[in-house]
Parts: C-alpha cells; sequence; structure tokens
C-alpha cells in the first residue's frame, strides 16, 4: 500500500508539473533529501567522482551569459549537469568555457538521443532518461524507506519524459503490437549513429512525402551517408511503416522522388532494374515513378511474427531498415 501511495502522489505530480524545470526541480529535491540517491544520481554522470561531506548542489546558478540547472561544488571541484526535454538549444562549449570546467565534469541528459561524434569525442557525459530509469530501477537502495522514495520518483520521470517499457512480442495484427511498433521505430530506430551512415527522427503518422494516410502509419527520418561527397546525396528523407488495410499487415520502406524527401536516394541508384534482397521483396514503383517501395520479405516477416522475443523482432526491424538504407552502396 505504502508504495502505491508514492506512486501516486509523483504520478498525480507529473499530470501537472511536466516541463523541464519541473524535472529538474523534483531531482535537485531528491538530491537534498536522500543522500542514496544523491549519490547515486551524482555517480551515474561521474563515476570517478568521491563525494565531499560539504559537497553543495545548486540549482541554475547564473554567470555570464549561463545558467545550467545543477551546479555542483564538491570540495571545490566544479561539476555541471544540463537537462534538456524536447529542446535541442543545446550549451555544449558554453557552459563548461563559462565555469571553467573540462567536458568531462559536463553531463548532459536528454529525454532524446544526441548522437555526434564531435560532441562524444569531447567527452561530455551523455545520457538519456530512460538510461536513468533503467540504471535506478535495477539498482533500487537496501533501505524501504529510501527505496519507496526512489520509486515515486522513477513514475514521476517516466511520465514526464515519456518512456514507455515494452516487454511483450509483437502481433502485427493486434492493437497493442501496432503500439509497439510505432515506439520502436520512433525511439530505437529512426535515430542512430551507425558505421556508413547516420538516421536522424523527422516526424510521425505522415506517409513519405509528408502526406497522411488512413491506412498507414510509420515514421518520417533523415538518412545522411557518411562517405559520399555529392550535395544530392548528403540528405535524404525516408519512410517506414506498417500498411494495414488487409488481412495480413505488412511492413514497407519508402521513398518519395522529389528535392526536399527522398530524390537524392533515386540519384544513388545507377541500376534500374531493381533486383529483391534475402530481407525485402523486389523494389516497386507507382505508375508515374514518383514513389519507391520495399517492402519486406515474406519469409522475415512470418521469423518476426513468430518470434516471442521482442529484442529479436526489434534486431529484425533494424536489419531489413539498414538493408534498403544500403542498397543504393550495393547496387
Amino acid at each position: 500500500m505504502e508504495d502505491n501511495i508514492n506512486k501516486d502522489f509523483f504520478r498525480f505530480l507529473s499530470y501537472k508539473f511536466r516541463k523541464e524545470n519541473d524535472l529538474s526541480d523534483i531531482t535537485w529535491a531528491m538530491c537534498q533529501s536522500c543522500e542514496s540517491f544523491r549519490q547515486s544520481f551524482l555517480t551515474f554522470f561521474f563515476p570517478e567522482i568521491q563525494l565531499d561531506e560539504d559537497i553543495c548542489i545548486e540549482r541554475e546558478k547564473s554567470e555570464e551569459d549561463s545558467r545550467p540547472d545543477f551546479f555542483i561544488n564538491n570540495g571545490d571541484v566544479i561539476y555541471l549537469i544540463e537537462n534538456k526535454i524536447n529542446d535541442t538549444s543545446h550549451h555544449f562549449g558554453q557552459y563548461d568555457k563559462t565555469f571553467g570546467i573540462p567536458p568531462q565534469r559536463f553531463g548532459y541528459i536528454t529525454n532524446y538521443r544526441i548522437d555526434d561524434d564531435a560532441i562524444n569525442k569531447e567527452g561530455y557525459r551523455l545520457h538519456t532518461w530512460e538510461e536513468l530509469f533503467d540504471n535506478f530501477s535495477n539498482n533500487l537502495p537496501e533501505q524501504k524507506e529510501d527505496q519507496q522514495l526512489w520509486k515515486g520518483y522513477l513514475e514521476f520521470v517516466k511520465n514526464v519524459c515519456g518512456i514507455i517499457k515494452i516487454e511483450r512480442p509483437m502481433k502485427l495484427d493486434g492493437i497493442y503490437s501496432f503500439f509497439s511498433l510505432m515506439e520502436i521505430l520512433e525511439k530505437k530506430l529512426a535515430t542512430r549513429n551507425e558505421q556508413q551512415f547516420a538516421v536522424k527522427f523527422y516526424d510521425r503518422n505522415k506517409l513519405c512525402g509528408g502526406g497522411y494516410s488512413n491506412s498507414a502509419t510509420g515514421v518520417n527520418f533523415e538518412i545522411i551517408y557518411k562517405h559520399i561527397k555529392e550535395d544530392n546525396a548528403q540528405k535524404i528523407w525516408g519512410w517506414i511503416g506498417i500498411y494495414y488495410n488487409i488481412p495480413n499487415p505488412y511492413i514497407e520502406m519508402d521513398f518519395y522522388n522529389h528535392p526536399a524527401w527522398g530524390k537524392g536516394y533515386f540519384d544513388l541508384l545507377p541500376n534500374k532494374n531493381l533486383s529483391k534482397l534475402e530481407r525485402f521483396e523486389k523494389p516497386s514503383r507507382d505508375s508515374d515513378g514518383k514513389f519507391l517501395r520495399f517492402k519486406m520479405s515474406k519469409e522475415l516477416r512470418q521469423e518476426f511474427e513468430e518470434s516471442e522475443d521482442v529484442k529479436k523482432q526489434e534486431k529484425i526491424l533494424r536489419q531489413f531498415m539498414d538493408d534498403v538504407i544500403l542498397y543504393p552502396l550495393k547496387q
């Protein structure tokens, strides 16, 4: 009962206090009131930190043009932590310069991924709120009172940051599976940094080319091929989603032959006689040649449907997506 009371308290708070500053305020209060949380929160960003008994954590300490969410004075050694919720106005190279600290003492936590090679190389401590949620959920303190407080706080984080934990395997004819598919496409696959390319989530639900449909839903994403110098091939937008207006829904990737969408992908295809590969059927074009469609192969779809492991299903989706993205480079 006590567990439910604490969770409900934080859950109701999350309905009214959903902004970035609200999350920072609640997190600061947790650090001030719960020693086990303060220890875990700071070592989550800075595993090497040795906490001084007179450590001081301030909210939004202002200096010049900078105001980080958390200013930590640990025995005269300064650390900073910045929190971002749906805000991509970053402060790398600004806050650390203002406060005279190296990037390794600047923690950054967001409800989305920052997958930038240059930023990663600088040494900033980058994390997502979902990473913190998973880490803290798996490392709850032994003390009962602290444990209840942590669980309540994590309920708040989950709601404010829109963290969805998918554990049930997907079945494409089920409504929950449809929701699961969209969550995985958007939050796991549409923004990532691979060796030959990077993809970045653009928007959800629209069809390829920006249109809407009552029979298909998916995500649009930007593709950047890392080793291609031609300007028209640097940025390409594609779509991956599911068509569900038939008894056996199918997963597909589409490209629209328009300069603002997928023209660069078309330009990379030197061979007009497109062929089938292991993970997708032979690509098809519409009657006027504006759309190029890649449908998941029947064999891969069957493997996806029969799998009882959601992680394996995510891997299948990733393999299908990667094969289509890399297809022009193999022609």
